[in-house]
């Protein structure tokens, strides 16, 4: 019933006297004020549902990732829920599911919430161009590089912790559990995390890279990092001579979309022409592999026997060398984030107070550094982190005490990407 409908009604029956027109005019602002209102009401309601669609501030929820075909999260845009692998490629997995209908090679922006990690790639297994952003401080709105857009056949979206850099080597739960770092790894894939310390799977050598393991670490919803190969320069390693299969290995486990490191060579090569680091990271670039962060072993060797009139200054001496060193690596790789995932005095050095100093200063050292993520000493046999009963030797009390800041300082965008 329209306005005029009402008044032209109510007033053939005024007319009879039974009332006067003034309790006509009260009687119908009573009426049709509320009639306006609810008008005006729907009228609003459809605007908000529009700027959900257009707008990349619009009401998403906060733990899926929007992405948009257009620039700026415009519509049309979906959302995707966490802890799943997007792509058509047959992982025989139940997390592993395809893209929206009409999405793939269509996404050109997206927002990614609070507190997860994406990575996008141009290869339905993960390969070839890719991406990877962690959302740490804020929500990042951002339009995807060039060389992505419209290019996307592969997407994981999972939630990502923020530990102190200070983690634990050990392959002992007990003495990972006694250290109480808040991340730890122990050379391996298959170990759980604790509460408050969460694992890092290593593949160690090549013949853990296959699809049962990439299906293992898709499934487990306590990890996002994944070291490689532990020294296959090294014969009595991993010892991976050929650089080819170590690139074909490791893009095998691309798939699981976790934040990758590259393989970790012994000291002397990582850097230089004709290192073993140095050779995989050039073939690297050519085929397009994706990798996150650089992990690095360093022990002082070919120093092991300089030592200075005391102690103190042979810990001094040992620290400008290990600076000088991951410089180096800096210097060689300047792009790449570093973790020092082996390192201490050397092993020949048996004095306390030469791993404690040395200790002190690397920490204090590697905090301050803003592109170095996390590192965990390596207690030499001649200097155990705890006793046969797996208490804590003063060593290891030593280094638990020791204060740590967080891994990331902030959110990790690439440098080709477009915020908006």
């Amino acid at each position: 019933m329209t306005e005029q409908s009402i008044l032209n009604y109510y007033s053939k029956h005024f007319k009879t006297g039974k009332m006067k027109m003034r309790y006509l005019k009260i009687f119908l602002m009573v009426l049709i004020v509320p009639f306006i209102a609810c008008k005006k009401e729907v009228k609003q309601t459809n605007n908000n549902q529009n700027n959900n669609n257009n707008n990349q501030t619009g009401n998403y929820l906060e733990n899926l990732l929007a992405i948009s075909k257009t620039e700026k999260v415009g519509s049309p845009w979906v959302q995707l829920n966490p802890d799943t692998v997007y792509t058509s490629y047959n992982l025989q997995e139940p997390l592993v599911k395809p893209l929206p209908a009409s999405y793939e090679d269509k996404i050109v922006s997206f927002r990614l919430p609070k507190g997860y990690m994406a990575v996008f790639a141009a290869n339905f297994d993960g390969t070839g161009e890719s991406v990877c952003y962690v959302a740490l401080d804020s929500a990042i709105n951002a339009n995807l590089p060039q060389r992505l857009r419209n290019n996307i056949s592969y997407i994981r979206y999972i939630a990502i912790k923020n530990p102190d850099k200070k983690g634990t080597a050990s392959t002992n739960d007990t003495t990972v559990q006694a250290l109480g770092a808040q991340w730890f790894y122990g050379w391996s894939l298959n170990r759980a995390s604790f509460t408050g310390q969460q694992f890092v799977p290593m593949t160690w050598g090549k013949g853990a890279c296959t699809d049962d393991n990439v299906r293992y670490l898709i499934e487990r919803q306590d990890i996002d990092h994944l070291l490689s190969f532990n020294e296959p320069d090294n014969t009595g390693q991993s010892n991976i001579p050929n650089i080819d299969t170590a690139i074909q290995r490791y893009k095998i486990m691309e798939k699981t979309g976790l934040r990758l490191g590259a393989p970790a060579t012994t000291q002397n090569q990582v850097f230089g022409n004709g290192k073993w680091l140095t050779n995989f990271m050039a073939n690297a670039q050519l085929q397009k592999v994706r990798i996150d962060f650089i992990p690095i072993h360093w022990y002082d060797w070919g120093n092991q026997t300089n030592n200075g009139p005391t102690d103190s200054i042979t810990a001094k001496n040992i620290f400008n060398r290990f600076v000088t060193y991951v410089q180096n690596v800096h210097h060689a790789y300047p792009d790449q984030p570093i973790w020092v995932t082996e390192y201490n005095a050397n092993i020949n050095r048996t004095s306390k107070v030469v791993h404690e100093y040395f200790m002190k200063l690397s920490t204090e050292w590697m905090n301050s550094t803003p592109y170095i993520e996390r590192y965990s000493y390596f207690f030499p046999d001649t200097v155990p982190e705890v006793n046969p009963d797996f208490s804590l030797t003063d060593v290891g009390a030593y280094w638990k005490s020791l204060v740590s800041t967080k891994s990331f300082s902030g959110n990790i965008v690439s440098n080709d990407t477009t915020l908006n």
